[in-house]
């Protein structure tokens, strides 16, 4: 079984991009300061590639046509693709990341059972495959909830739970529930959920639709054959969700997730596959330690708007100082 990487960059500092982002934007947006701030930090994500997961087939590098100065374009692993490579004309320019990552399944040469990761995913201690892919299927924990929680705040707005929302409905306008878990009990009643987990699924006994699943925010094995599936099921919603800018109505990469649970094509495991860390939130102090715990098999840095610029700058310090000692060495992916 052949398992690539994808991972999804962008310059966020290169003039270009800025300009064509003004252009379609209508003009600069401070609110995507969190979404597009380059924390300089992208070379550790290949160092710890190949420190923690050199079994990795290939290493599928999706930007938009520019890609870091330092990246060795030669390394026999590492492919090199650009939006235009695989997005169908009518989607581009896109700023619009769910756009990106549900046309993963036209990029041409990747492997059917791959990982996807956003650039601010790192893994942090060694990994095996059957981390990610057990009997040919992938790895998760469908731990659900017993409702949407409803989320706003001033500075991420509604953040991606109308997506969330939309993604469920898709989801319980295909598949039933009763039908679902009839098929493999032991994947929704297994030793895998515990507590409020299992509790949850417990008191959802026979029901039709599905509510929530927990939130995983670290990197997702995916299967190409599933993103394939849901265009052909549901093409509307997937066209919709190819906008140049993010929009409320629309899917995210999740559905791809939700959609190999009710295919019951995952294979489960503990909800202990990752760290989720919000910079500028949360303590800089305990994202450091938990980068140097072997224990933690990988975290997830991701930028807030609530991150000012002064914590900004603070946080990006300490995490250089952190992963240098972490990584010293250049990897064979950088020049």
């Amino acid at each position: 079984m052949k398992i690539d990487f994808v991972v999804t960059w962008l310059d966020a500092n290169d003039p270009e991009w800025k300009a064509l982002y003004r252009e379609c934007r209508g003009g600069e947006c401070q609110e995507d300061q969190g979404r597009f701030r380059n924390w300089d930090t992208f070379k550790y994500w290949f160092r710890a590639v190949e420190n923690y997961a050199p079994w990795v087939n290939k290493v599928f590098l999706v930007t938009n046509g520019k890609n870091p100065d330092w990246v060795n374009p030669c390394h026999p692993k590492l492919v090199l693709v650009k939006h235009s490579d695989f997005m169908p004309k009518e989607f581009l320019p896109t700023f619009n990341s769910c756009a990106i990552e549900m046309n993963f399944n036209r990029i041409k040469g990747l492997s059917e059972h791959f990982v996807y990761f956003n650039d601010d995913f790192f893994i942090n201690a060694p990994v095996a495959p059957e981390y990610y892919f057990k009997k040919s299927l992938p790895r998760d924990c469908n731990a659900e909830k017993l409702g949407i929680t409803p989320y706003y705040d001033p500075y991420d707005k509604f953040r991606n739970r109308i997506q969330v929302y939309c993604d469920t409905a898709v989801l319980n306008h295909y598949f039933d529930r009763r039908k679902v878990v009839r098929q493999a009990p032991w994947k929704w009643y297994g030793s895998h959920l515990w507590g409020k987990h299992l509790l949850a699924t417990v008191l959802q006994y026979g029901q039709k639709s599905f509510k929530e699943f927990a939130l995983r925010h670290n990197e997702q094995p995916m299967l190409k054959s599933i993103v394939q599936e849901i265009w052909d099921m549901e093409p509307q919603m997937c066209a919709q969700t190819c906008s140049q800018f993010r929009q409320d109505i629309s899917l995210n990469p999740y559905i791809i997730r939700y959609w190999q649970f009710a295919t019951n094509r995952f294979h489960p495991m503990r909800k202990d596959y990752g760290r989720y860390f919000s910079l500028g939130v949360d303590g800089i102090t305990d994202i450091c330690k938990a980068l140097r715990n072997p224990k933690v098999k990988s975290i997830c840095l991701n930028d807030s708007a609530q991150c000012s610029e002064e914590a900004y700058l603070t946080y990006k310090e300490e995490l250089h100082k952190t992963f240098q000692i972490k990584f010293p060495q250049k990897s064979s992916y950088e020049l």
